[in-house]
């Protein structure tokens, strides 16, 4: 690395995107890491030193713009983002035109899956999982964070750090879920209500899920304790004001007490202090119940993408295993089609939802159950199954899964629902030697405006 020698200013010509969507080029034998850019384009950077095998830059001009360049309607994205000129984390490719991101999530796909197994198939053409004419508020669950600046502002980190960036929109939210976000935060800050960042206060986040298919609104507030009685007075106001579908207030409301400052979003302890305890949503013709906590796809419609292309994979008449099986995402919508469907699932409080969507669907007993343990313990031979569906967290599959479902259990078919082409790389490189063929790669973009992608990876035993 020659951190030193590379010290100024260059121009450059970006070779490619990484996984983490930024330009990457090449200068004197170095990789140069450069946000904000797009393959092709000569720009003008200074060097900074960077972190592993790669230095990083601050972009400072584009030379050279690539025909795919385009205005972000966001004013907080990008290096000269408002309001402090430091740019939000939530998004790096609203600079990029929506079909050409479309385009480049494939090349990434290809090139990581193909740099692990050189004669893997080609990647299909990435599904959009939104509208492509107008590829915003798609976002089906708003997250905002409280801070104190000195009074109470409400947004989203600045890229790579942990400082609150106050924002003023956010297009890729659903636009319902901004207004109530917003008339939140306009309700404490008239409170005199105080961000628990100042070591004093309370607030921390808001989370608010609108229903894709249905009218719920719901908003969980999360809180480092409850006892600032303003708090309490001006939430319940603020529900008084409309049942969500008619009016601006949510249909459910929950109060969730995280007392340690940590990275989870959420705390152990949540209260309902109005509406329902669960929200009810729609996919692909599935009703689901959501709990405030739980995991749920964030873009209902990309949701929707996944699981026809599941329910496409799966022979008539097969059995199946369904591992890091959540809520039911993919269990429900098979056993609705006469799947027989065992569910794996270790956080019990997804099970409690999975459960009580098979009562709401009114799936017989014996078609759909779900067990209660980490899939590491659940793959015993005792559990057989013609097909698996294996949609892992973003870190994939431990190696002892991989061994003991390909090496052991050996389904005569296997589909992948990854939300990391790095991992699924790597999970691929060692499913290979089991003897399995890769039949289809299948991108679905889930998160317009960043470099996230979904595939659907269908294996065939041979």
């Amino acid at each position: 690395m020659k951190a030193a020698s590379n010290s100024g200013l260059v121009d450059l010509t970006i070779d490619y995107l990484d996984a983490s969507g930024d330009g990457i080029a090449r200068h004197r034998g170095d990789r140069i890491s450069v946000p904000f850019t797009i393959p092709g384009e000569r720009v003008r950077v200074r060097l900074r030193p960077g972190h592993g095998d790669r230095l990083s830059s601050e972009l400072l001009e584009i030379l050279e713009p690539s025909p795919h360049r385009v205005v972000p309607p966001c004013p907080h994205f990008g290096p000269n983002a408002e309001p402090y000129g430091a740019p939000c984390g939530g998004c790096s490719w609203q600079h990029i035109a929506y079909p050409e991101q479309l385009r480049l999530k494939t090349a990434l796909v290809d090139r990581l899956v193909r740099a692990a197994l050189p004669h893997a198939p080609l990647a299909r053409e990435t599904i959009a999982g939104t509208d492509t004419r107008d590829p915003w508020g798609y976002r089906h669950k708003v997250h905002f964070v409280f801070g104190n600046a000195p009074h109470l502002v409400m947004g989203h980190y600045v890229r790579g750090s942990r400082r609150i960036i106050p924002v003023r929109e956010c297009p890729v939210h659903d636009p319902r879920g901004n207004r109530l976000a917003f008339d939140l935060r306009d309700a404490y800050a008239r409170a005199g209500v105080s961000a628990a960042a100042s070591g004093r206060g309370v607030l921390r986040s808001v989370a608010i899920r609108a229903g894709a298919h249905t009218p719920e609104l719901m908003a969980t507030l999360v809180v480092a304790n409850d006892d600032d009685k303003r708090l309490r007075t001006t939430t319940q106001r603020v529900v008084g004001r409309g049942d969500g579908a008619d009016g601006r207030g949510p249909t459910s409301l929950h109060l969730n007490l995280h007392p340690r400052g940590d990275a989870f979003i959420f705390g152990r302890e949540t209260r309902r202090l109005a509406g329902t305890d669960r929200m009810r949503e729609e996919v692909a013709g599935t009703s689901f119940l959501i709990s405030p906590t739980a995991f749920f796809q964030t873009n209902v419609h990309a949701a929707d993408v996944l699981v026809r292309l599941v329910l496409d994979a799966v022979p008539d008449g097969a059995d199946v295993l369904d591992l890091y099986a959540g809520v039911g995402l993919f269990a429900l919508p098979l056993a609705r089609r006469g799947h027989h469907v065992a569910a794996i699932e270790e956080n019990r409080a997804a099970v409690a939802d999975g459960e009580a969507s098979l009562r709401l669907n009114r799936i017989p007993p014996g078609q759909c159950r779900f067990v209660a343990r980490s899939v590491e313990s659940a793959l015993t031979p005792t559990m057989p199954a013609d097909v698996v569906i294996l949609d892992p967290p973003r870190e994939g599959c431990a190696a002892p899964v991989v061994e003991r479902l390909f090496g052991r259990l050996r389904p005569r078919r296997a589909v992948y629902v990854s939300c990391n082409p790095e991992a699924l790389a790597r999970d691929l490189r060692l499913i290979a030697p089991h003897s399995y063929t890769i039949r289809s790669l299948q991108p679905v973009d889930m998160f317009p405006h960043t470099a996230h992608v979904e595939t659907v990876v269908i294996l065939d035993r041979t």
